[in-house]
């Protein structure tokens, strides 16, 4: 009796190690990340033993979430964002890896016939032509921002687009489009992609196009800055660097 309850002993304590040595690493991370970290994150989790629990939202709400004091083990934004972070203190700037980088797709309801995508003047035919469009509130999204400061300005139609617009406030808008709810979608590639009911027309003409770099940093308040970095070296090498291209990403 007494070697059983010694080896119950032993592989209670073999438990409670193991136990300890899982960590869980909180990440905060831009909704245009979703589609390849959904993918890698459990193939990362099953080899490294340690769990993941990640917030997705848009890059506007998540730099609202870190100036109201919430932190994270990895904040995962686009490139353009980290000056003001690592200027705050909140990050390390030599953490910081970049994952992947993305352009702005036009998407239409599946069937629908395509619009003209090759120049200015045949997005802002469409543009003009369309009953209804959607992309995302400047104020939370980085292409909704891009879309509305830099595209519609350019265009010169920026009132007349605006007046017919359904802002998004997150995820995947072009969803809206699947329903039938608008006619187009104005979105970064990665979050067209997995939207079924849909037909991806093309990408905003050159002269107008924003890629984009998402870059992954770890939080200076990490309670798990170990494990933290792992997944990020994890994301930018070979196995992580072909998820995010098969979903949509180019190499940043």
């Amino acid at each position: 009796m007494k070697r059983l309850q010694n080896i119950a002993a032993v592989i209670a304590l073999a438990l409670t190690s193991t136990g300890a040595l899982a960590a869980e690493v909180l990440v905060f991370s831009a909704g245009a990340v979703k589609p390849a970290l959904s993918v890698l994150g459990p193939i990362w989790e099953a080899r490294s033993g340690h769990r993941l629990h990640v917030t997705y939202a848009t890059a506007g709400d998540l730099r609202k979430k870190l100036a109201a004091g919430e932190r994270a083990d990895i904040v995962i934004l686009p490139r353009e964002n980290f000056a003001a972070v690592e200027n705050d203190g909140l990050v390390g700037a030599a953490s910081r890896r970049d994952l992947g980088a993305v352009g702005i797709g036009v998407a239409v309801k599946a069937g629908a016939s395509l619009p003209d995508l090759s120049s200015e003047d045949g997005l802002k035919r469409a543009l003009q032509g369309a009953k209804s469009i959607t992309f995302m509130d400047p104020a939370r999204g980085t292409s909704g921002k891009h879309f509305d400061e830099v595209v519609l300005p350019k265009l010169a139609i920026r009132d007349a687009v605006r007046a017919k617009a359904v802002l998004g406030e997150g995820g995947m808008i072009a969803e809206k489009v699947a329903r039938g709810e608008v006619e187009m979608a104005f979105q970064q590639m990665t979050e067209l992609l997995p939207v079924k009911g849909i037909t991806i027309a093309g990408s905003l003409p050159p002269s107008l196009q924003k890629t984009t770099v998402y870059s992954g940093a770890v939080m200076a308040a990490a309670k798990s800055p170990t494990q933290a970095a792992e997944l990020l070296a994890f994301l930018v090498a070979t196995e992580g660097r072909a998820g995010f291209l098969a979903a949509g990403f180019s190499a940043p």
